[in-house]
């Protein structure tokens, strides 16, 4: 019977905060010209997170903070938000060099044309090449100087094969001619 006895029992515990698995980094993207969308799920406990989009090229963070610090922690022991980051990487175009690639000195810069393949629809790439004057031996390098249509944005391409090597030689010389001169 509970009057037959009496007296308290005194036990601790502890709850500890529940580990939280930190969020990975999505798949990076290549630049299409069209919106693209990334999707970070922030674990039961934290919030934020959700869905970002964006177009051009470049690094893009969404961030998952813990609803509590006292009831939760990241499985790596901190209680610190953390920053996940996705991109969206350079569409890789590249350079198309024209077949001649030996010049003879004509005292103008010279170099193999150059093109860049095109961009995403509506987009057009234009480049600029490095030239030589005199003779020898160069290298010439392709960069992109703009882009026209679409988003109209350099960073959005980086180029492949955007260098050539050419030869301006020197300028054959012609037999004298000799002219009479008379002197009196």
């Amino acid at each position: 019977l509970k009057g037959n006895y009496k007296g308290t029992i005194t036990k601790t515990f502890t709850i500890t905060a529940k580990s939280l698995t930190v969020p990975s980094s999505p798949t990076d993207k290549t630049y299409t010209g069209s919106v693209q969308t990334s999707r970070i799920t922030c674990p039961s406990g934290s919030t934020t997170g959700g869905t970002t989009s964006a177009i051009d090229a470049g690094t893009y963070t969404q961030t998952c903070t813990l609803s509590s610090t006292t009831n939760y922690k990241w499985s790596d022991n901190t209680t610190t938000a953390k920053s996940i980051t996705w991109k969206i990487k350079a569409k890789e175009v590249s350079v198309s060099w024209g077949s001649t690639t030996t010049f003879t000195y004509n005292g103008q810069p010279q170099a193999p044309t150059a093109s860049a393949t095109s961009g995403v629809t509506g987009e057009t790439i234009n480049v600029t090449r490095t030239t030589g004057t005199n003779a020898g031996s160069y290298t010439s390098t392709a960069s992109i100087s703009s882009v026209t249509g679409g988003r109209a944005r350099k960073e959005n391409y980086t180029l492949t094969g955007n260098t050539k090597a050419f030869t301006i030689n020197k300028v054959a010389a012609g037999n004298p001619t000799l002219t009479a001169v008379t002197a009196t």
